[in-house]
């Protein structure tokens, strides 16, 4: 009765605070409501008000940066309305340089407002939509561009118009798109019927509501710019691919920004066009992965053969497997226009990795630390937890330089990738010292070792060394040293198969192997003093087949009997086939080494 009781009064007490908030909230709403009303109708006085005379920030440009943006924009030849693109929706890429607006002493600025210095050169990376607007010839163009450089990482979101009829778009980037940024835009207009039609469609475009409600002085500070393009015809490049020149003032911070040739973009149709191909190849690289992983756990079945594999190998690929799944979940969010290709490649990457070579590891681990394979025991669970200890010990260091290389490239975030490429593509080598080790190589095959080699490689190749990959990051020729590298160990270890283990180790500094055709021990030996011809030949058994071992007398061949280095004597070809299931002496357990 009293838990009854209890759950009344929770309940009762619960349905006063959703009445009370819902309360609460309404008042909220009606006082945000009051407040919105307000801003809107001094926002929207502001914006009839202003004109080029008085309002125009392009009329502030020096006279030579004026004459320059007009003769960016409006300069011959000049080509029809309808020979421009319809739509300058897409992803851009180029370089610029940066110069001093005026020639006069930098101004001070706060500390969290980066800005390009004079004479800096860096990266440019651009993302536009655009929709329609009441006129037929002007489009409504929205975006984001990033400013890279060894010293700065600026990202500016993008408002602004486009011409169709004569290819030319004006934009206004700030750290943060407020109200005040249509305003801005209109103002930065180059002429005065470009910033009376721009107040026009504005006008019309808007409909008595803002695209944004947020003060500037509640946003993001920093530097503001405004960019001046000129696009080429489609004419003068293929259907999906945009040409354009550019130029960004900023009379706050007193930079301005040019490309030293045109910047090269790809439509949104051609870029989806590009995920769907690199979807598509990453797919078929993955099934190609999948079943020489697949042939290669059913070429080693038995104990014996997954003891000459080393599972330091396989950890070191399921890290780089991984990393490939980081770089892909932050290209989601970096690159939105391949959000679906990047989710999908990356989640592929991950359930290969997880339900084929985390098999194969534990496979492998098993039987290579047997006192660790008890999960259950103490030692087991130290095992597993020292795993993945240094498993996310190497994989958390690696997502953080991932990370600052993708948004912020310095000089420093690249040569900490290359670093870290050249540590993760050093996966083979752990595998070439255990084969030496074990002075055996015959258990990886040669299909799978190259295979996996040239598709682990696919990445970086396509990233680092095509130049108009999928995420717009700059060839260099450091990829080549890297595949090299690479490729290099696979041919180590396809010629430890046929030249044997050690054919890279001086002579002098190989181990002797061990003959398991020696002589005798000195106890059969003596066992054999007094005995007839019949009771020498069946003095001795093998305890794997229970029959005579036929070759005990010094005269005979060796060949067919094995003595291990436990002193324990076998029929050499029932220790072989032993030797396959298991690396121990039969009777006493003791390591053996390779036949």
């Amino acid at each position: 009765m009293s838990r009854i009781l209890t759950f009344c009064c929770a309940l009762l007490l619960l349905l006063w605070f959703v009445l009370q908030g819902t309360s609460w909230f309404g008042e909220h709403d009606d006082k945000d409501n009051s407040e919105r009303w307000r801003f809107e109708k001094d926002w929207w006085h502001r914006f009839h008000s202003i004109s080029f005379a008085r309002n125009s920030s392009f009329a502030a440009l020096p006279r030579h940066v004026r004459t320059s943006i007009e003769s960016l924009l409006y300069s011959p030849p000049h080509s029809p309305p309808d020979e421009f693109h319809h739509t300058i929706d897409g992803m851009y890429q180029g370089n610029w340089h940066a110069a001093a607006l005026q020639p006069i002493a930098n101004r001070t600025l706060p500390a969290d407002y980066e800005r390009p210095s004079n004479g800096s050169a860096g990266r440019l990376e651009m993302s536009l939509t655009s929709t329609e607007s009441a006129e037929a010839w002007v489009r409504l163009v929205s975006g984001y561009v990033q400013l890279q450089s060894a010293d700065v990482s600026i990202v500016l979101g993008l408002q602004g118009l486009y011409w169709r009829s004569n290819g030319t778009a004006v934009l206004y980037g700030v750290p943060e798109i407020t109200a005040q940024t249509t305003v801005d835009v209109v103002r930065a207009m180059p002429s005065k019927q470009a910033f009376d039609h721009a107040k026009k469609v504005y006008d019309e475009a808007l409909g008595g509501h803002l695209l944004s409600y947020t003060l500037p002085e509640d946003a993001y500070q920093g530097c503001s710019y405004q960019m001046y393009m000129r696009f080429d015809p489609s004419r003068e490049s293929s259907p999906i691919e945009l040409q354009t020149r550019l130029a960004m003032v900023s009379p706050q911070c007193n930079v301005r920004l040019s490309t030293d040739q045109k910047a090269t973009g790809v439509t949104a149709s051609g870029y989806r066009l590009k995920s769907s191909h690199y979807f598509r190849t990453v797919l078929a690289l993955l099934l190609v992965q999948t079943i020489l992983l697949v042939h290669q756990m059913r070429s080693t079945p038995t104990h014996a053969a997954m003891s000459m594999v080393s599972y330091p190998t396989l950890i070191m690929q399921i890290v780089l497997d991984s990393y490939v799944f980081v770089v892909h979940l932050i290209g989601c969010m970096t690159y939105g226009g391949i959000y679906l290709a990047f989710a999908v490649v990356g989640m592929l990457v991950y359930m290969v990795s997880m339900a084929f070579q985390m098999k194969y590891l534990i496979a492998v681990w098993h039987v290579q630390c047997p006192e660790s394979a008890d999960a259950l025991s103490s030692s087991g669970r130290r095992g597993l937890l020292g795993i993945y200890l240094r498993f996310y010990a190497v994989l958390i260091p690696g997502v953080y330089i991932i990370y600052a290389f993708i948004d912020h490239r310095s000089r420093l975030s690249q040569w900490l990738m290359g670093i870290l490429l050249a540590a993760v593509y050093s996966y083979w080598i752990p595998q070439i010292w255990h084969n030496a080790r074990r002075g055996i190589a015959r258990r990886l095959r040669p299909d799978y070792v190259i295979g996996t080699s040239a598709v682990r490689l696919a990445f970086p190749a396509y990233f680092f060394a095509c130049p108009k990959n999928i995420a717009f990051i700059q060839p260099t020729w450091l990829i080549w040293i890297l595949i090299a590298y690479s490729l290099g160990q696979a041919a180590v270890l396809v010629l430890q198969r046929v030249l044997g283990a050690r054919f890279f180790i001086p002579q002098s500094m190989r181990p002797d192997d061990y003959d398991y055709c020696a002589a005798l021990p000195p106890a059969d030996e003596e066992s054999r003093i007094g005995l007839d011809q019949s009771a020498v030949r069946h003095s001795r058994e093998c305890p794997i087949c229970m029959t005579p071992v036929h070759s005990l007398q010094p005269a005979e061949p060796a060949s067919e009997h094995a003595v291990t280095p436990c002193n324990h004597i076998f029929h050499k070809q029932c220790l072989v086939q032993w030797m396959e299931i298991k690396l121990e002496c039969p009777i006493c357990r003791a390591s053996l080494p390779p036949v």
